[in-house]
């Protein structure tokens, strides 16, 4: 579920049409239907292409356009910084009240916790591919992969939400439309087209990490069929989400990414907590996935309205509940209650060499 949702359902054609809404918008004349299914179309040709070589994706890819996104986002920053529009806007709404919860939720359309747990398996790879065979070193460098990844995406979404903050209100449809009108701003027409094709670049690299991604993991469990035919797949319904517009998109994920994150947080934080257990975690696992699972459902129904009577009432009573994080304090508890029954088993964990 977590590869379906973070690939094929939203990470896959959000990327896509993100790489189609700035990538495009100043170079092609018109902007329809037809212009979308038919970049679309050519994109994912490419990501099949690409994809059809998973050895060569990291090396190939990350070289020369990571640092290059990276730098033209630094160069907008600091143009933004030095040349602000506005003066920084004030927050609204429940970002007054909750500003902190407020982002945390927001941040789940980010999927960076989720599509970590599936770009992992291509950082993995990449290490095996260069001779790597020991566990305790890949973890390390893994470790090390990530940490400097959570910097740097620190520092792209602090540069972001000031570009953000600065800008003067407009009639802006989304944050897509707020990076294309700074960037045509401080670089110009050429520079706006330069941004643009490392923006296309940038989310071509991200859909050929998650298929990559999806497809290994996929064959892995479904042995039958050959990787280049889950990449085809995987390329051919990223397409087919993509010609829905990212308006679209995004409203299929909510109910999606509320369930899913909660979930993933869950079991990245037993995880990190059985790295420092003397035996390996079974019920922590269950337990707190579990109600974490349950309750995330509960939640999705309760923003449709189909909770009712007893139910409704005993969901409302959860803490937290009210701001949207009703599954945190039951997870805690039967993590707890889990931990307690693995302390007893103790069972003892896989050795790694």
């Amino acid at each position: 579920m977590i590869y379906m949702s973070i690939g094929a359902f939203y990470g896959i054609p959000r990327a896509a049409n993100v790489a189609y809404e700035i990538g495009t918008r100043h170079i092609l004349p018109v902007h329809n239907q037809w212009t979308l299914i038919i970049f679309a179309a050519i994109f994912f040709a490419i990501v099949y292409w690409i994809s059809l070589n998973p050895s060569k994706i990291v090396n190939n890819l990350g070289k020369l356009l990571t640092p290059l996104l990276l730098l033209m986002v630094a160069l907008l920053s600091i143009a933004v910084i030095f040349n602000p529009e506005s003066v920084l806007s004030a927050p609204k709404d429940k970002y007054i009240t909750h500003p902190f919860i407020s982002g945390s939720l927001e941040g789940y359309f980010t999927m960076d916790l989720v599509a970590a747990l599936a770009f992992s398996v291509v950082i993995v790879n990449g290490y095996k591919f260069k001779g790597l065979t020991d566990r305790m070193k890949i973890l390390k460098y893994v470790c090390f992969s990530g940490l400097i990844a959570a910097i740097l995406l620190g520092m792209i979404y602090f540069a972001l939400a000031y570009v953000g903050a600065s800008t003067a209100p407009g009639n802006f449809k989304d944050g897509t439309d707020i990076l294309t009108y700074n960037s045509l701003r401080v670089f110009g027409s050429f520079g706006n087209l330069v941004f643009g094709m490392t923006v296309i670049l940038a989310c071509l690299t991200t859909c050929i990490g998650l298929v990559n991604a999806c497809a290994t993991f996929t064959k892995k469990h479904v042995p039958k069929f050959s990787y280049k035919i889950f990449a085809l797949v995987f390329s051919i319904i990223g397409f087919l989400f993509t010609t829905l517009g990212l308006e679209m998109i995004l409203k299929i994920a909510v109910p999606l990414l509320t369930l899913i994150y909660p979930v993933s947080i869950a079991l990245v934080l037993i995880s990190f907590a059985n790295m420092f257990s003397t035996f390996r975690f079974s019920w922590a696992y269950r337990l707190a996935t579990v109600i974490t699972l349950i309750i995330s459902i509960l939640q999705i129904l309760n923003s449709f309205n189909l909770l009712h009577g007893v139910i409704l009432k005993w969901f409302m009573m959860l803490p937290l509940a009210d701001i949207d994080l009703a599954w945190l304090v039951p997870f805690m508890l039967f993590a707890i209650i889990g931990f307690i029954i693995d302390v007893f088993i103790r069972r003892p964990k896989q050795a790694t060499t």
